[in-house]
């Protein structure tokens, strides 16, 4: 079960909450789609402006609610855009449309506040939607504004391609050196109409032109959440460009979010990138920033959970990570992939086995470490085909004198001594084993000890 997202309506009852289910990004407008008790339920915002929410059981099919949900930019919940988004521009308490719309009305041009009232086409009946844009349309050709009232023309015929009045009028002469200016090239026409203008970016984002103009004039308004939606977007699609894009999207990251937050969003995008190549750039950059922020423990864990073998400069990290993190850091053998360290070269290989099999042998017996290294042991190391030894003969009794030098071999000094002790058991006359206890326990400070067995040592050589 996914992790929900619950949020409540300032203002309003605490228990009057909602499960968000996504968050979509359509030509100026942001909706939130979410559920209360099964029921769903679409707010609007407009360029991060609440405006409304609605309780919705039926979609239109040409509305515009329709096109923001088929067409428009996804961001599933949960995800850290869409935690973003939610606690800088918070769900209100939900106006009628008749408030809703004289807020709109007196806030808004009149030209993009007929455009803003389209997005509730759901639930206004056609005619009286129709209506009211209308009378805006012939206010500003009473007003001798011919440019305006074009504009609200093209609004219509987009919108409603059947409306006869619209199609009627849009081709009459008066609107003939308006409509010119419409078929000029994105750059110019971003100047004479940006509302126009953006949607038509928007239609055409695929377009690596449409794209960045969009972007250039959404950052313009400050509207820098919904830049990154349509990086984040177009990076779990793209492969051709992706190097350039990710760059444009580091960029603005680094300008809107802090480093935790990056590093989320990084981690999302990472896991919907589907390309190889393009995966390793999104997973180096955000071991760059927790690197930078001293995170070694995450990187650890990152590293040790990562689903693909890891790369020559990654082992470095993960090594490095562990240095720092140090001897008092309980390593969580369980979480590591060992699959992932068998592109590792010797001389890491190496590094990483002087840290890893004291710690693996603190808590664990031969069988485990065994069975922990298995997926390595095929590689040519000393210490694996020491521990493959190991592993065979550990419950042959003839054996422990040898699994004691074995132990010893890899500085895993209390086994080695147990291996000895058991061996002086199976053969009392043997001094071997004796003389190796004195060596053993001196290294271990074990002074007392020693001297023990160095006093035994002369006796049994006395009596051989």
């Amino acid at each position: 079960m996914k992790n929900e997202r619950v949020i409540s309506i300032e203002d309003s009852n605490p228990n009057f909450s909602f499960t968000i289910d996504g968050l979509y990004f359509f030509q100026g407008f942001q909706v939130i789609e979410a559920y209360k008790n099964e029921e769903c339920y679409y707010a609007f915002y407009y360029k991060n402006q609440f405006l409304t929410g609605k309780k919705t059981t039926k979609i239109k099919r040409n509305s515009t609610l329709a096109k923001i949900l088929t067409q428009g930019v996804y961001i599933p919940s949960p995800h850290p855009l869409l935690d973003s988004f939610t606690s800088k521009h918070p769900l209100q308490q939900f106006p009628t449309l008749n408030i809703t719309w004289k807020i709109i009305n007196k806030t808004y041009p009149k030209a993009e506040a007929a455009y803003i009232l389209t997005a509730f086409d759901c639930y206004i009946k056609k005619e009286k939607l129709l209506s009211i844009v209308k009378d805006i349309c012939l206010q500003f050709r009473r007003d001798g504004d011919f440019l305006n009232a074009y504009r609200i023309l093209r609004l219509v015929v987009e919108k409603y391609p059947t409306n006869e009045w619209a199609r009627s009028l849009i081709s009459h002469l008066d609107y003939h050196k308006y409509s010119l200016h419409y078929q000029s090239n994105p750059v110019t026409l971003l100047n004479y109409d940006p509302l126009y203008a953006e949607n038509q970016l928007y239609s055409n984002k695929e377009s690596a032109q449409s794209f960045h103009l969009l972007q250039k004039k959404l950052r313009s308004e400050s509207r820098e959440q919904e830049c990154l939606a349509l990086y984040f977007d177009r990076l779990t699609k793209e492969t051709h460009h992706f190097s350039e894009l990710f760059h444009e999207f580091l960029e603005l990251l680094s300008t809107t979010y802090s480093e935790q937050e990056s590093f989320s969003i990084l981690q999302s995008l990472y896991k919907e990138t589907t390309s190889t190549e393009n995966k390793a750039m999104v997973h180096i950059q955000f071991l760059s920033i927790l690197w930078t922020s001293k995170q070694y423990k995450e990187i650890f864990t990152v590293l040790a959970q990562h689903q693909e073998p890891l790369s020559k400069a990654q082992i470095d990290l993960f090594l490095k990570a562990l240095h720092h993190l140090g001897p008092s850091y309980s390593i969580p053998f369980e979480l590591i992939n060992t699959r992932n360290l068998v592109h590792a070269v010797k001389e890491q290989l190496e590094q990483l086995m002087l840290i890893l099999i004291p710690r693996l042998f603190e808590k664990n017996n031969i069988t485990y470490v065994y069975k922990w290294l298995k997926p390595l042991l095929h590689l040519p190391l000393a210490s694996f085909q020491t521990i493959k030894i190991m592993y065979q003969i550990q419950e042959e009794p003839d054996q422990q004198f040898y699994m004691g030098q074995l132990y010893y071999q890899l500085d895993q000094l209390p086994q080695a001594v147990e291996c000895f002790l058991w061996d002086i058991e199976m053969n009392p006359s043997n001094s071997k084993p004796i003389k190796w206890l004195i060596k053993v326990y001196r290294e271990l400070g074990m002074q007392e000890e020693s001297k023990s067995y160095q006093h035994l040592y002369k006796l049994v050589q006395k009596s051989s």
